[in-house]
């Protein structure tokens, strides 16, 4: 195409085809907010990287045999047998030990999934007695931070470890004595920042329609810290569980297999 042809061609071949001056090429790189010719052209290749995924539109076609249903699971199951292989055992170990030990836990998630996956990891811990609480807005995980200390941990989810506004937070917390653990990919700011980090790193397909797998690859890290963390508190945890069974069952009926809150 024009633009991956633009975005490796040298000013004048790019002056030469356009029919005008390699000086027109410069001004012209400047009217779009580009400081030179090479980062226009940086511009122009990753626009034609990230453009190019939908205007192709994939989507791999819903046979009878599979469905929708059938896509959607294969691709959780790939993410759940990828993050079973990536994520340390040690380290979700050392994650529930700090959840354990420390007075206050908060997490920060922002954006649709890492938010979502924030506030279930409230609703995993909390039934184990832990004080925790998470945050989605950018303004609220910064001043959270800034009221941490040496008896806090700060639990990161972040599926690219990139957003500067969650990393700031995450190093003003760090600034103020609390542990930062972050669940992210293991080549991101956010992952080098962090005292623990979990790696998640799931490689999603072409597809453009379907939602991202990896949330299931978050969820089971935290529902992994969740247990280790219930077998620490094996004995208050079996108490505070039953008195949630009990009182849930005064509303919604005994079935003894019905979840504990979930």
């Amino acid at each position: 195409s024009d633009l991956e042809w633009a975005g490796n061609a040298s000013i004048h071949d790019m002056a030469a085809k356009a029919g005008v001056s390699e000086a027109s090429v410069t001004r012209f790189s400047r009217s779009v907010g580009c400081k030179n010719v090479p980062d226009l052209k940086k511009a122009l290749v990753s626009s034609f990287a990230i453009g190019q995924r939908f205007l192709e539109g994939h989507m791999d076609p819903i046979t009878e045999e599979s469905g929708a249903i059938g896509q959607v699971v294969k691709g959780i199951i790939e993410a759940l047998n990828t993050v079973n292989t990536q994520t340390s055992q040690q380290k979700i170990e050392q994650t529930a030990s700090l959840v354990n030990e420390l007075e206050r836990v908060v997490v920060f998630g922002s954006g649709g999934g890492s938010t979502v996956i924030a506030d279930d990891a409230v609703n995993r811990m909390f039934r184990f007695g832990v004080n925790i609480t998470s945050y989605g807005d950018f303004l609220m995980q910064r001043m959270v931070a800034a009221t941490l200390n040496e008896d806090s941990l700060v639990l990161v989810i972040s599926t690219t470890g990139q957003i500067a506004e969650i990393n700031e937070s995450a190093q003003i917390a760090k600034q103020y004595g609390a542990k930062v653990v972050a669940i992210t990919r293991g080549d991101s700011p956010l992952a080098q920042l962090a005292d623990i980090h979990l790696e998640v790193h799931i490689q999603e397909d072409e597809g453009i329609y379907k939602a991202t797998a990896s949330r299931y690859a978050l969820l089971a890290v935290i529902d992994a810290i969740a247990l280790e963390l219930a077998v620490l508190r094996k004995d208050s945890s079996k108490e505070t569980l039953r008195r949630i069974k009990y009182n849930l069952d005064a509303v919604r009926g005994g079935d003894r297999r019905f979840p504990v809150g979930d």
